[in-house]
């Protein structure tokens, strides 16, 4: 397992080893899932604060979050589990470089036909990773996804959070934008600090036209909010941006909205995407959202069943039983089963502050983060 040190870690199986600032890449060993063990260590030149696989089936190559105000990410060559390296981003530069990244950093998302998509605060990337240890640059979500085309606002107020793009191996460039074709990115966009649900981070859709490096190749199709959607109740004064998100084959999105629930999206039609169900309580914060996977011979298939797991900081872990053959907003969801908070920590109320705390530093850390208004 491959744990990503954001801020501040500190492990009790080695307290000689304190990290206060981040930039640092773990490796722990869960073969015995009794006793997990850090085995070793890296240190990066960028933000950690999410690390993911290139290929997640044999996790070679990793790549950070990154940095948004130097706009770089690190890669990690993890061939030797037992000595993890950062690899150089400019061989020509004296010294280890980190590689640039129009778009850095939050989140690395890789899809079945081996693109990776690099979100952050200036919009989405899409890169070849052929050559995993040396990402090739393929095309962005250009001004728009940067939240600077004054003719397309509310694209990016914040940070584009993460993203997925249903039947990547199918893409062909310059055909009209569908699921099935794989010319879609599914994205949502994050903006935790605005508190008018008609504007706090949206669920998005692009259209991948091209991936041959050159202006305009992912353009904006369409983006909804809780206000479009019309389940959400409080239009302001909430915390209520879209967050981590999981597709079902077949066009339904399940979304984290914090406060706003979790919600079940119908993006079938990529131009227009409608409610399809949807839970809301009233003292939620829903982080995550995902479709359970359907096991065969003990092994994960590509498939999904109608069961939804919302991680919620506040309940706890919800699990719903959706109407996935229902058409339009007012399908069935039910809550199936509940696990409260205090349950799942065992009734104790000091990790509940401990996590509380943990939320206002990142929060804390977020707007620390958020790039630069130009003048």
């Amino acid at each position: 397992m491959l744990i990503g040190v954001d801020l501040v870690a500190a492990a009790p199986t080695d307290p000689q080893h304190v990290n206060v600032g981040g930039g640092e890449l773990i490796v722990v060993d869960v073969t015995d899932p009794t006793d997990p063990a850090i085995t070793a260590r890296a240190e990066g030149l960028t933000s950690t604060h999410a690390v993911a696989c290139v290929d997640g089936a044999r996790c070679r190559y990793a790549c950070s979050a990154g940095n948004s105000g130097s706009g770089t990410f690190s890669v990690f060559d993890l061939r030797d589990l037992d000595a993890p390296v950062e690899l150089d981003g400019d061989r020509r530069t004296e010294g280890l470089q980190a590689f640039p990244s129009p778009t850095a950093g939050h989140k690395w998302n890789f899809d079945a036909a081996g693109v990776g998509t690099h979100t952050g605060f200036d919009g989405a990337s899409m890169w070849s990773t052929r050559k995993p240890g040396r990402p090739r640059l393929l095309g962005t979500t250009g001004a728009a996804g940067a939240g600077e085309d004054p003719a397309l606002e509310g694209w990016n107020d914040f940070i584009l959070h993460n993203s997925f793009r249903p039947h990547a191996k199918r893409f062909k460039p310059n055909r009209k934008p569908s699921l099935k074709r794989g010319n879609v990115l599914l994205v949502t966009e994050e903006d935790y600090e605005q508190t008018d649900c008609s504007l706090a981070g949206f669920f998005q859709t692009w259209w991948v036209k091209r991936l041959n490096g050159k202006p305009g190749s992912i353009v904006p199709l369409d983006k909804v909010e809780l206000s479009d959607l019309g389940t959400y109740p409080l239009p302001v004064g909430a915390f209520c941006s879209s967050h981590w998100f999981d597709y079902r084959p077949g066009g339904l999105v399940a979304v984290g909205f914090y406060g706003g629930g979790t919600q079940i999206l119908d993006v079938s039609d990529p131009r227009e995407t409608t409610s399809h169900a949807s839970a809301v309580w009233g003292a939620s914060e829903v982080w995550d959202a995902m479709w359970v996977p359907v096991y065969k011979n003990g092994k994960q298939t590509q498939r999904r069943t109608s069961i939804v797991y919302a991680i919620d900081l506040l309940r706890g872990l919800d699990v719903y039983a959706v109407d996935v053959t229902g058409h339009g907003a007012g399908s069935s969801m039910r809550l199936a089963s509940s696990v409260a908070v205090p349950q799942r920590l065992g009734g104790s109320a000091t990790p509940l502050a401990l996590v509380g705390a943990a939320v206002v530093m990142v929060l804390g850390v977020g707007r620390l983060r958020r790039r630069p208004t130009p003048a």
